[in-house]
């Protein structure tokens, strides 16, 4: 596998593109479509890797983001598909079990299953950040050099976005209210 370990980084490297590019999209749609493609690849290089918890997960997370995408669009709560893909992470993270790192990557899921049903992009951004810690450890625990880098670009591009997207939009919204003071 070490002739091939070069090719299956530019793996990584490729689903790093598309999750700074979600994380950038002001619609919550757009966020979904580009973490699916994301969660996508990434389960390829990791099943490359042996790191079949992560590969399961964003299997898993590659559906939800669809079925959220399209639940939100058309208005309605995630709610019930949020309990149902918690579930799902939790069975899958316990079927490909890897020891306790398996549950760290399950719960940045759950937490993650949480922020995607929710269409306040600032919340998705919000939650989203601590999961990407819990990824960039299991990245570098199971050998994705292109998934820390993606899980370090990501949190660049989240707080790059908080800055450009959500502090605007906080302090537009304070204006209007008159609590222009603070």
């Amino acid at each position: 596998m070490k002739e091939y370990f070069g090719y299956v980084q530019i793996i990584g490297y490729i689903g790093l593109i598309f999750s700074v590019i979600a994380f950038q999209c002001k619609k919550h749609r757009n966020v979904m479509i580009f973490k699916t493609a994301n969660e996508l690849i990434f389960c390829v290089q990791y099943i490359l890797l042996g790191a079949y918890t992560g590969a399961a997960m964003n299997c898993v997370g590659s559906a939800r983001n669809l079925i959220f995408a399209r639940t939100v669009a058309k208005g309605r709560s995630t709610r019930g598909w949020q309990a149902l893909f918690a579930v799902f992470f939790t069975a899958f993270g316990i079927f490909t079990w890897q020891g306790p790192i398996s549950v760290m990557i399950i719960a940045a899921k759950v937490i993650t299953t949480i922020a995607y049903g929710i269409e306040n992009t600032t919340l998705v951004r919000l939650l989203t950040l601590p999961t990407s810690i819990c990824w960039l450890i299991y990245n570098g625990w199971s050998g994705s050099v292109g998934g820390v880098l993606c899980e370090a670009f990501t949190i660049a591009s989240i707080l790059i976005a908080m800055l450009r997207i959500d502090l605007p939009r906080l302090r537009a919204s304070r204006a209007n209210r008159g609590e222009d003071h603070v």
